[in-house]
């Protein structure tokens, strides 16, 4: 998966916590870290492009256990 494939499906994540969250605060902690990995997901293309070293993103902690 493309870096920002992943950081797409880090704030659908969020978004899906978000829609289960009972309290309101949460819910919109949430939508906002959600919102923070959509924009991330927009930028991750110029990073590529610049070969960037550092990626906060490590495919292998995102694979299920």
């Amino acid at each position: 998966m493309s870096r920002e494939g992943e950081y797409r499906q880090l704030a659908d994540d969020m978004f899906r916590r978000a829609a289960n969250e009972e309290s309101a605060q949460l819910e919109a902690q949430w939508k906002i870290l959600g919102a923070k990995y959509v924009a991330i997901a927009e930028q991750s293309p110029e990073a590529d492009e610049r070969n960037t070293l550092y990626d906060p993103v490590q495919s292998e902690l995102l694979k299920p256990d």
